[in-house]
């Protein structure tokens, strides 16, 4: 009742919690509010009606994959493993990827250090959980894993090394030993959600492993959201290891959007540098993260504007899902007041700045240069070579300038 209270206020104002202290303990008060934020803050991540019924913490939930990301990665467990195949669910949180998995078909144990957190996967997942530091040798047994490791600490800091993951490399090693061991033929496997800042070479020499391994960069509706390392049958679709700790493909990009994944594969390659044309090119983060510019620059007719930069151009908007192109309307080395003149004479709105390498501020920029006009603009300001260069553009949308 009282988390029900909490959910339906604001309960964040010293009023609202005033009132529900005269009617509950304080501690009951303090969980009811906590469940109802994290509810709150799961309604992007899984959708109204599952963060409805959710038990979690505003942690939890921040730490979860998404329901998008974990379908995603639960359709390969499925691919791999068959229906009713048991995936172990390591370091499983609140349970995010684990009501995917169940949701799959698959059998789920969720295990945690926490014994909260284990009883709240049981609890949204409708599987078994135990409260156990995976390492112990009873904690679980199971050919196929899931394993989340922590990339968090006291503070809230985020973690951007593999060594200072909780558990670390050492123990990643451990449990696909296990995974191994408890399979009776060759058929078992794994995957382990990083952080999307990971260098491949860096998570391949840690894991030092001669089965397959593939990493694959995951972006969700175009912002990055997790790399997954696939562990045996789950590298490359189930393909042989092309080289020590190298699968088929080694690397894979993929942007989920929706209910659609879209995923391309390939050797990391730098594209081509070329003059400037017609058109800017963005590609998805998933495939700068992955290195896969060189083959998409291929595929599309592209060429890159300056090494390293992350950017593409061409004289033709491709028609293809993993670029967003951008007209170019005019250039010019970078002033400010010549730009807000020129926005000024073209009807200038609203005004979106895209830059790289922090050649400026792009948010504080936005606002100065917001006019009064009706027409959206995209501005890149970009170093190339030791100038800063200024881009004025319309984003393309189906073949047309937006």
């Amino acid at each position: 009742m009282a988390e029900l209270r909490a959910a339906a206020a604001p309960s964040s104002t010293v009023a609202e919690i005033a009132r529900l202290r005269k009617l509950y303990s304080p501690h009951l008060v303090a969980a009811a509010i906590d469940l109802a934020e994290a509810r709150r803050r799961a309604q992007p991540k899984f959708g109204p009606e599952v963060a409805a019924r959710l038990i979690a913490d505003p942690a939890g939930v921040e730490m979860a994959s998404s329901a998008a990301v974990s379908r995603h990665k639960a359709a390969r467990f499925t691919a791999a493993a068959g229906i009713e195949a048991t995936v172990a669910d390591l370091c499983c949180g609140i349970g995010g990827d684990a009501m995917a998995l169940r949701a799959a078909g698959l059998q789920v144990l969720g295990v945690d250090a926490d014994e909260v957190r284990a009883w709240m996967c049981a609890a949204n997942a409708s599987c078994q959980s135990r409260a156990a530091r995976i390492e112990d040798p009873n904690a679980w047994s199971a050919p196929w894993f899931h394993l989340d490791p922590a990339r968090r600490i006291d503070g809230g800091r985020r973690i951007f090394t593999l060594a200072d993951l909780s558990p670390g490399p050492e123990v990643w090693r451990g449990v696909i030993d296990r995974a191994k061991s408890c399979a009776t033929t060759d058929t078992f496997g794994g995957a382990i959600k990083l952080g999307p800042g990971v260098n491949p070479a860096e998570v391949r020499e840690a894991i030092d492993t001669d089965l397959p391994l593939e990493i694959e960069f995951i972006s969700e509706n175009g912002r990055m959201s997790q790399a997954v390392v696939w562990v045996g049958k789950l590298a490359g679709g189930g393909g042989a290891a092309g080289g020590r700790g190298r699968a088929d493909g080694g690397v894979r990009a993929t942007a989920v959007r929706g209910e659609r994944a879209l995923s391309i594969t390939g050797e990391p390659t730098e594209p081509e540098v070329g003059e400037i044309s017609a058109f800017l090119i963005e590609a998805d983060d998933a495939i700068e993260r992955a290195s896969l510019l060189g083959p998409l620059a291929q595929r599309i007719g592209a060429c890159a504007i300056c090494p390293g930069l992350g950017l593409l151009t061409a004289d033709h908007a491709p028609a293809d899902e993993w670029a967003t192109s951008f007209a170019i309307l005019e250039s010019m080395p970078w002033n400010e007041r010549r730009i807000r003149a020129w926005l000024r004479e073209h009807d200038g709105g609203i005004v979106e700045v895209k830059t790289r390498g922090g050649a400026v501020e792009p948010d504080a920029l936005q606002l100065r240069l917001r006019g009064d006009g009706g027409t959206t603009y995209t501005l890149f300001v970009l170093r190339i070579g030791r100038a800063k260069e200024a881009f004025i553009t319309r984003r393309v949308v189906s073949g047309r300038s937006a």
